[in-house]
């Protein structure tokens, strides 16, 4: 196989093989239209008119339309890829997730009536109690939303420190366990000013989860 010469910068380069000139085109490390010429040929001619080099096809004029058919094709990748929905490229507002703690006024007499309620959501499981006897009732309601989102967090903590416990055990820290026995003490404090509040007729968001609304 002839070696092949082309043009660039306004000077000739080569020798190169075929198949060297055929990537480089290929990658466009040289623009399409490169002149090229080999032993054999009149003229220089530019690569895309070669036939060695045909395979560098024109590139499409902006204004051509897609065929009906082609148009659905795309419209259904799009749909595929989310295209068609806005809110697929929308970032998630993690603040809006979490929402703005808030205070709850209620009356004298639902805070008297559903006091009890509203301190047993806070026990575990026990949030369900004023879900299912007072769901009527807006204090006991405020106080098992976040006795469910404590329940929850304690639930997330229990197995985050179990595995980190075996973690640690496996790498020759164990001793990072007492510290890590210590995140227990978050909910128990969670725990003791949410029943606090209730107790004491309050619907005061608690700190960091209280700003969480899993029941509406």
């Amino acid at each position: 196989m002839s070696d092949w010469y082309y043009a660039a910068n306004n000077e000739q380069k080569g020798p190169i093989n075929e198949s060297e000139l055929k990537a480089n085109l290929a990658t466009n490390k040289l623009p399409a239209d490169t002149l090229v010429w080999k032993e054999g040929m009149d003229n220089w001619t530019p690569a895309n008119q070669v036939p060695a080099f045909s395979f560098r096809s024109a590139p499409i004029p902006a204004a051509v339309q897609p065929s009906t058919g082609t148009a659905a094709a795309t419209k259904a990748a799009s749909a595929g890829t989310g295209a068609s929905n806005p809110d697929s490229t929308t970032p998630v507002n993690v603040k809006s997730l979490m929402g703005t703690p808030e205070a709850l006024e209620v009356t004298a007499e639902d805070a008297e009536k559903n006091k009890i309620f509203g301190i047993l959501a806070y026990l575990w499981i026990l949030f369900l109690v004023p879900l299912l006897v007072a769901k009527d009732s807006p204090f006991a309601k405020y106080h098992a939303n976040q006795g469910l989102v404590l329940f929850i967090l304690e639930i997330v903590l229990w197995i985050g420190i179990a595995i980190l416990s075996l973690i640690f055990v496996a790498i020759g820290l164990g001793f990072m366990n007492f510290f890590l026995s210590l995140l227990h003490l978050v909910p128990l404090v969670l725990l003791i000013i949410g029943i606090i509040n209730a107790a004491g007729g309050k619907c005061v968001p608690l700190p960091v989860i209280g700003g969480i609304k899993l029941i509406k």
